[in-house]
């Protein structure tokens, strides 16, 4: 009888060794998909910016601002918008003619829609400006000018998490959470 107690304790140690090793495993499994799930999400993160490039020759500047998406994912384009001393506007053209009236110059304006997709490494000049310059003058006063228009691009990653580029903010924002 006493044979059959040990042999009935070393089964259910068995048992619960089994189990425990069951459940550590289960555990370590949840764990590695969760890590997976969130390099997933990372390695399709977009990241879009502003870059300002200013080009000068004698008699004439050219000015270009540009948007470049610095991640490494696509970056689904849902909104884009600009403004002018941080109100809305339609018509960037007019805005610039109005902005630059006393001077002679050349433009050239990319509005994206609100589906367009910016892929990894992607950039696009949104506005470039060229204009003639006279002796003593510089970049500094249209790019002065220029500064008062903003942007603002709601976008998303692949896995649909949302981020905004807010000039007017001066920074990126992140405005949804993983899921």
């Amino acid at each position: 009888m006493e044979t059959k107690l040990i042999e009935a304790s070393i089964g259910t140690i068995g048992t619960i060794t089994t189990a425990v090793i069951g459940i550590c495993a289960l555990g370590l499994t949840i764990y590695q998909a969760a890590l997976a799930r969130k390099h997933n999400r990372l390695s399709v993160r977009p990241h879009l910016t502003r870059f300002t490039h200013r080009t000068t020759e004698p008699g004439k500047g050219v000015l270009s601002i540009d948007l470049i998406n610095k991640g490494i994912g696509p970056a689904f384009i849902n909104e884009f918008e600009v403004y002018l001393d941080g109100k809305p506007i339609t018509d960037v053209k007019e805005a610039v003619n109005k902005m630059l009236s006393t001077r002679r110059y050349h433009q050239q304006i990319t509005l994206l829609t609100d589906d367009y997709a910016l892929s990894a490494g992607e950039s696009k000049s949104l506005l470039t400006i060229a204009v003639a310059l006279q002796d003593g003058d510089s970049l500094d006063q249209i790019e002065k000018e220029l500064s008062r228009l903003d942007l603002r691009v709601d976008y998303e990653s692949a896995y649909k998490e949302s981020y905004q580029l807010d000039t007017r903010e001066g920074e990126i924002a992140k405005s949804g959470q993983a899921t």
